[in-house]
């Protein structure tokens, strides 16, 4: 287990990218969601649809990059290669989306659900830059200058569900 962790955590951090893809997709897809119009089942479906597409369009353009840089055929290696590459996209998602199956599973309104996934999607970009910071070895001084980046991000992603909502 620890070593799938290892194997996941660098996958990661090879396409960081890609996370911040998918946490900041499903947060704006759940900005704009409406949970007074729609259940849980609707909400979670539409994210894992969306999910699904972001991230197939994530494999595409990448295997089709790899394919045009390198010259190779499609074939399996290029393909399972371009998959963990891309896997990153499909991590983002899915703090918000468990946050939000929990919230679901202890009786929380479709609204209050909707909110908090929001919120977590927000904090998870926030909490990736501090990572990044601290991993630079940086003071506390430089570390808030550089999350004021993911603090934009964050604040954009609530700030939609403000404006629509």
């Amino acid at each position: 287990m620890r070593r799938a962790l290892g194997w996941l955590a660098e996958v990661t951090l090879d396409n960081a990218a890609g996370a911040v893809y998918g946490t900041v997709m499903l947060g704006v897809l759940l900005a704009a969601e409406d949970p007074v119009n729609v259940g849980y089942t609707d909400t979670i479906g539409a994210a894992l649809v969306v999910l699904a597409l972001y991230w197939l369009t994530h494999l595409y353009t990448y295997t089709l990059g790899t394919r045009l840089r390198t010259g190779e055929p499609l074939n399996t290696r290029v393909f399972w290669r371009s998959c963990i590459h891309e896997l990153p996209v499909v991590e983002g998602a899915l703090l918000p989306l468990v946050v939000l199956l929990v919230s679901w599973a202890a009786g929380a309104s479709v609204s209050t659900g909707v909110t908090i996934a929001t919120w977590t999607a927000a904090i998870a970009i926030l909490v990736l830059e501090f990572i990044a910071g601290w991993r630079s070895h940086l003071g506390l001084e430089r570390l808030w200058l550089q999350a004021v980046m993911g603090t934009l991000i964050g604040f954009a992603i609530i700030g939609l569900k403000l404006l629509l909502h």
